[in-house]
């Protein structure tokens, strides 16, 4: 029996130990640290109850097991408590374990004093009568306090995991069964150890190893470390994502099952650079991978250890569904565009017939009857093309196509245009339009440096907006040079007394087709894109749109865009209509458009330029033209029958040696809508023009593209000039204005002097060539030598392939310095866009983003060509 008992003593700290090494080698959660504390002071109890076998011939000898059994059994009970409420999912209150820790500390400190008072023990006598010695007490009260402790915490667990049962999933139901399993057989062990079924004999060494195995099988078989661990493995194998982790020499040290499945063919061990379908795909610029129909982006994470990269992890995630949508998405949003173009379209070509003819009228009749009903036609077609441009400008904003221009313009011009424009629309109503600006502003020359037409058309839909709203009372319009915060900007402000906005509302009615309250505006003429456009404009030029508004009480709009002064000693002054009226009866235009009556209107409105049109109505008569004759500008309709006008252009170009295959092309169209001008640029027009056409924009088309070939006594200016020589420059500088360069802004950094700012733009354009071919081979060697995402070659392909970390950031060194030069020069003679664009790409090179220079790169170079070309032209 002695050796029995020693055998089964020993085979338990086995056992425990074995399940101890198994849960220390995986990541811990909180069962399964409950559980790890459980099985140490587990072990800790079955040494006591060995030293109490083999080393009791005193009491002494025998009380020093006790206590260690008792530190176990304290330690296993709290341990097991806690495991139990986390893998059995027991709701057992806070408190219980205070007091579980209160039992145990008074136990504890009975049995360790045991030999000094009869609490724990009565009596304690060894008893030497059989194979083994062993020690005979006598019950004390911390000893049943202990035994009922320990007996309820068991009982208590017991139920629990029964009333558990019901209300769990099919899973958890096999873990509850588990652990009823294992408490069932201690419960049981203690009930017949109370009963005297096994005599002197205790075989609580049984029990408690038999429960532990049991709740290691729970583990093991469901939920061996809980949902942490479970969800770390169903997001490495089992999820979509496909996963390969190299180490710090680039060797595959794991492959997911994903992976697996995708790639057969990958061996653990083996190096990544023989992968050549994964490496094609990191080379690529989208790093996009075609896979067994599904289409899978590669992302790389660097792997860190103590600050230091020791590898990466190589993501293939499945986007075949993201990639499906943003294409439906894409196709849906140019449908779109497609509709809105046809709309524009059919509506802009009988407008224009309709304003041309009554222009036509107006200028005939002498009656001034007739001329009020014209100038009536005139205003409703005006409010009928602004609502088109509503619908078209929203749509630019929100395709992101819009652009800001800036130039210099005098602000006194814009504010009166605009109140000119609006002062009518107040005495209709009988409202006081009122007009208050800072003197210092309506000084003749005072010029403000930004987008006229935006910044003209945010007071327009405001002060419509204001108009609309009031009935009695008064409109403002107020503009400042204000400061706040050490920041000036440009403060319009458009008040008014009308019905004004609750607060509820005003943020609603900067949405687009939104109108505020139904009740209130059902009858309010609008689409409700006044105000959302407005409020994008001023975003778009860095400023921002502010609202006060109390209902019944009016409301007061604010504008603040930033404020950028332009030096009034170098501005032009500006040309008047008169001058505008060149002689162009050298130069002759053909113009095509399958409406005789738009032909008919283009004819009447260019009559007094005397310039020679030759009209037709369709392309291949077109092509034929121009094959018999050489003309100076082409005005061509896209929408016509085949061929339509982008088609007819094709043609007339694709004969090398035709008569005009270099003439200049103008698109005459009633496309407006977002992308329009980059579409007619791209299919080769110089640029187009919107129907219906205004006079002014016919003639400013004229003097773009036929001007500088007219003779110096036809060309016209206006000015205080010193002489002759300083009147022709003049007018060159002012076609640079034309093609991109703020003339007057070059000529501030020139100190004024006119025949110096000639020569930096004879130096830039002399010098296009040279600097281009240094900053190409920049640009090239970093595309050459750039590496993928995580130092993309480096960490795929083999080292010596890849140039070195010193050499690349000479590289980027290098390509940052020519930008930033070159941006100087373009923003010194006035090439503002242009010095933007070198700009961005200082800014990618400093940031080492090789997809950010590609992006600007094609667009610098051809801004870079268009001011060089119009420099030439000049000079």
């Amino acid at each position: 029996m002695f050796y029995f008992l020693v055998s089964v003593n020993i085979i338990a700290i086995i056992l425990m130990l074995f399940m101890l090494a198994i849960c220390l080698r995986k990541k811990l959660s909180k069962a399964q640290l409950a559980f790890i504390i459980y099985d140490i002071f587990s072990m800790l109890f079955v040494v006591g109850v060995h030293l109490e076998l083999v080393h009791s011939d005193t009491v002494g000898e025998a009380l020093a097991g006790l206590c260690i059994q008792y530190v176990g059994q304290a330690g296993f009970l709290m341990a097991f408590l806690w495991f139990a409420s986390e893998f059995g999912r027991l709701k057992i209150p806070k408190f219980i374990y205070f007091i579980q820790a209160v039992v145990n500390a008074i136990v504890l400190v009975g049995v360790f004093t045991a030999e000094y008072h009869p609490y724990f023990y009565k009596t304690m006598r060894i008893l030497k009568d059989g194979m083994y010695n062993r020690m005979e007490v006598t019950d004390g009260i911390i000893w049943v306090i202990h035994y009922i402790h320990l007996a309820v915490v068991i009982l208590a667990v017991f139920i629990l995991c029964i009333m558990r049962y019901r209300e769990s999933s099919p899973i958890h139901k096999k873990r509850i069964l588990y652990m009823i399993a294992g408490v069932g057989t201690f419960a049981l062990e203690l009930i017949l150890k109370g009963l005297g079924v096994f005599g002197s004999y205790n075989p609580v060494v049984i029990a408690m190893t038999i429960m532990m195995f049991c709740m290691m099988m729970a583990m093991i078989r469901y939920g061996y470390f809980g949902s942490l661990q479970a969800a770390v493995d169903n997001a490495f194998n089992h999820g979509k994502e496909g996963l390969i982790i190299l180490d710090a020499e680039n060797k595959i040290i794991s492959v997911n099952q994903r992976m697996k499945e995708l790639f057969p063919e990958i061996k653990v061990g083996s190096a990544a650079s023989r992968q050549k379908e994964i490496l094609q795909a990191l080379t690529n610029r989208e790093r996009l991978l075609h896979k067994n129909d599904r289409i899978y982006e590669l992302r790389m994470e660097d792997i860190v250890e103590n600050g230091e990269k020791d590898g990466c992890m190589l993501w293939f995630i499945d986007q075949t569904e993201n990639l499906e949508m943003m294409q439906r998405l894409r196709s849906a949003d140019e449908a779109k565009t497609r509709f809105l173009m046809k709309v524009s379209h059919e509506l802009r070509t009988p407008m224009h017939t309709i304003l041309g003819m009554n222009e036509v009228i107006s200028e005939e009749t002498s009656e001034e009857k007739i001329r009020r009903y014209t100038r009536e036609i005139a205003s409703a077609g005006d409010s009928m093309i602004a609502l088109i441009e509503e619908v078209l400008d929203a749509s630019r904003l929100e395709s992101g196509t819009l652009q800001i221009k800036k130039d210099a313009f005098a602000l006194e011009e814009v504010i009166h245009d605009a109140a000119v424009q609006m002062r009518p629309q107040a005495e209709k109503k009988s409202l006081n339009f009122r007009l208050r600006m800072e003197e210092p502003l309506l000084k003749p020359g005072k010029h403000f440096y930004g987008d006229k037409a935006h910044i003209r058309q945010i007071i327009i839909n405001l002060l419509e907006n204001a108009l609309k709203y009031t009935d009695e009372g008064f409109v403002e319009l107020g503009v400042e040079k204000a400061a706040e915060n050490g920041d000036t900007f440009l403060k319009i402000t458009v008040a008014d007394s009308g019905i004004g906005i609750g607060k509820e509302e005003q943020d609603k009615i900067f949405e687009s087709f939104e109108r505020g309250n139904a009740a209130r505006n059902s009858r309010k003429d609008g689409i409700g894109l006044g105000l959302d456009i407005a409020k994008q404009l001023a975003e778009a030029m860095g400023g921002s749109l502010s609202l006060i508004s109390e209902v019944a009480k009016g409301s007061t709009f604010t504008v603040r865009i930033p404020w950028v002064e332009v030096s009034e000693k170098h501005h032009f002054t500006k040309q008047s209509e008169k001058s505008m009226n060149a002689d162009y009866s050298s130069f002759t235009i053909l113009a095509v458009d399958d409406n005789e009556q738009n032909l008919m209107v283009l004819e009447h409105l260019l009559h007094k330029t005397k310039v020679k049109m030759e009209t037709v109505m369709d392309g291949n008569t077109a092509v034929q033209k121009c094959e018999e004759k050489t003309y100076d500008l082409l005005l061509l309709d896209h929408m016509m029958p085949k061929p339509d006008g982008i088609e007819t252009l094709h043609l007339i170009r694709a004969d090398e040696k035709g008569r005009n295959h270099y003439t200049q092309a103008v698109a005459f169209t009633a496309n407006a809508t977002a992308g329009a001008k980059e579409l007619y640029k791209n299919e080769g027009f110089a640029e187009y023009i919107t129907k219906p056409v205004k006079p002014g924009t016919l003639e400013i088309m004229l003097q773009k593209y036929l001007r500088d070939y007219l003779p110096e006594e036809n060309m016209v200016f206006q000015g205080n000039m010193d002489d002759t020589k300083t009147t022709k420059l003049r007018g060159l500088l002012h076609y640079l204005e034309k093609n991109g360069i703020a003339a007057e802004e070059g000529l501030s950094y020139a100190d004024g002097d006119e025949q110096f700012y000639k020569e930096l733009l004879g130096i830039f354009a002399k010098e296009k060539e040279k600097k281009q071919h240094h900053l190409e081979k920049a640009f090239q060697s970093l595309k050459v030598n750039h590496v993928v995402t995580m130092k993309e070659a480096a960490t795929i392909i083999d080292s010596e392939t890849a140039t070195d970390t010193e050499n690349m950031n000479e590289l980027w060194k290098t390509f940052v310095t020519q930008s930033h030069g070159l941006k100087g020069e373009a923003w010194g003679i006035g090439a503002r866009t242009l010095g933007d664009f070198f700009y961005q790409l200082e800014c990618a090179g400093k940031e080492k983003n090789i997809e950010k220079i590609e992006h600007f790169y094609p667009k610098a170079m051809e801004e870079w060509q268009q001011v060089v070309d119009a420099i030439q032209r000049v000079l």
